[in-house]
């Protein structure tokens, strides 16, 4: 077998594991969600995200290491080099165990006093909101030090394993929500918080079991090796730009709504990032399966194949998010009243702006897998992300002329374009990224088949009554429709075969 093939098989059985993981995992979601709001309360809802928004706020230090260490863990496969590996993975812990101290003196200092001195909770709930944030700082430093042991799992691309341990995870968490309502006299906010800490404990004790007992190199040993170190940390350190700015979008805005409207529309944003998440997740699990293999391509200087693999999956991750999102954006306000029954104000809004920006966004993410796989990431993170940092600073300035909900989400899709337009710029300065080609060959495509697939279901949907029959046609329609759009058209000659086969295979083995 040609190692394309092989690498096409790869790919496509860990994609397979990563959306049967993933489809689980919305499910319990979607089931999870309304038993939390119910159980808290839109008020507790809305103060458990925001409070947890601050601890979560710091995590641009951790998610630049992860990274990190999946970059620097696959490219050492690349190479063969199993020796470097274990170094590696030693100096990387090592490196996260003196991070959690400099977050922990952060989150204990800035962080407790912008809780109790700038935010916006009912004073009966300050009690409780502070017993949340001091458990939402150990789960986090749980989850940082877990962080190297998950890199190791996604860079031998063990998706399988990766998949098991996150529906155990989610299930976990479903118990936690559907057992609060035993608790009668106890606060449920804090009991909650008190749940979420143990679950991520055993899972990073799971995580470090498997890994121990099944890869070498996470065998750790104390070790800070400056060769090592420095490229570590001057990586982390320029993608650290790119993590700050997703993570203060996400939760500055969060905090930013709370300063202005309090937590009712905080409880309204969260749902949204609930199904954003959702929505992500189709476009993350294609990257996930791609992203190691992209790098140890380019690691063994096969870069034309690499460059193939990067449009493809450019395409694939835009199409996935096509027919979730198509059927999502046109009935998401009856979506919501079937699986929350009250749906707190502006969410429908919300949803349907964030959804927009996350489109826009695909059309070119991938292309940081290139620039990951050369570890020349200071080159787009110096113009992209600063693009995306300046959600917050003028979402604020425009919120103080007006307060309108949708102002702050409106300025997040301006930016996206922008961040659109700053990759493929810097991607031909730096990488010699072909713009015309990805312009026909990905973008082009992505934004025809969009606006074809929305043409039968919104037929639909301005011809009949607001009912769940329609709902149901809308859903089926904007599948079958949009998987012929896209066979017809978003699909090459060697891709549509590729499916054939791998379509084949799976009915045999049925």
């Amino acid at each position: 077998m040609s190692s394309v093939a092989e690498n096409n098989k790869r790919i496509a059985k860990n994609t397979l594991f990563l959306y049967v993981r993933m489809l689980f995992l919305m499910l319990i979601q979607l089931y999870t969600v309304p038993v939390l709001l119910r159980n808290l309360g839109v008020e507790d809802y809305g103060i458990y995200n925001v409070v947890g928004g601050i601890v979560t706020l710091f995590s641009f230090l951790s998610s630049s290491l992860a990274s990190g260490a999946q970059r620097f863990l696959a490219y050492e496969l690349g190479k063969g080099d199993y020796e470097k590996l274990r170094r590696v993975f030693s100096v990387t812990l090592t490196i996260y165990l003196c991070i959690a101290i400099v977050i922990v003196l952060l989150l204990e200092s800035l962080g407790l006093w912008f809780l109790n001195t700038k935010m916006v909770i009912p004073e009966n709930r300050i009690y409780a909101a502070n017993w949340v944030y001091q458990f939402s700082i150990l789960t986090f430093l749980i989850n940082i030090i877990s962080i190297p042991y998950n890199a190791a799992i996604i860079a031998r691309e063990r998706m399988s394993v990766f998949a098991y341990f996150s529906i155990v995870e989610i299930v976990m968490k479903l118990g936690a929500a559907v057992s609060l309502s035993f608790c009668i006299s106890s606060d449920r906010l804090i009991i909650y918080a008190i749940y979420i800490l143990s679950i991520s404990l055993l899972m990073r004790l799971s995580y470090q079991f498997y890994c121990v007992r099944n890869f070498a190199e996470c065998h750790y040993e104390v070790l800070w090796e400056k060769s090592l170190v420095k490229p570590l940390l001057v990586y982390s350190g320029f993608n650290m730009i790119g993590s700050l700015a997703m993570i203060s979008r996400q939760q500055g805005l969060n905090i930013l709504l709370n300063i202005f409207f309090g937590v009712l529309v905080n409880a309204a944003h969260t749902l949204g990032q609930q199904i954003y998440g959702v929505a992500n997740q189709f476009v993350n699990n294609v990257y996930m399966a791609t992203r190691p293999l992209i790098i140890k391509l380019y690691a063994a200087n096969q870069i034309g194949e690499m460059w193939q693999l990067v449009y493809q999956s450019a395409r694939m991750a835009s199409y996935l998010l096509i027919l979730l999102c198509v059927p999502l954006l046109i009935e998401i306000d009856l979506i919501l009243k079937l699986w929350l029954g009250e749906v707190p104000a502006f969410t429908v809004l919300i949803v349907r702006l964030l959804i927009i920006s996350l489109f826009i966004e695909t059309l070119t993410n991938q292309v940081i897998a290139v620039f990951q796989a050369a570890n020349k990431i200071k080159h787009y993170q110096l113009w992209s992300s600063m693009i995306v940092l300046m959600t917050i600073p003028l979402a604020y300035i425009a919120l103080l002329q007006k307060q309108a909900v949708y102002i702050p989400y409106s300025i997040l899709i301006i930016l996206s374009i922008g961040y659109v337009i700053s990759l493929l710029w810097v991607g031909n300065r730096i990488l010699n990224l072909d713009v015309l080609y990805y312009l026909k060959q990905v973008m082009a495509k992505v934004i025809l088949v969009t606006v074809l697939s929305l043409v039968c279901p919104l037929l639909i949907y301005m011809n009949m009554d607001d009912t769940i029959v329609r709902l149901l046609l809308v859903i089926v329609s904007s599948l079958v429709w949009s998987s012929l759009i896209i066979w017809f058209l978003g699909l090459e000659t060697q891709e549509k075969r590729y499916v054939l086969n791998f379509a084949l295979k799976i009915r045999n083995k049925i």
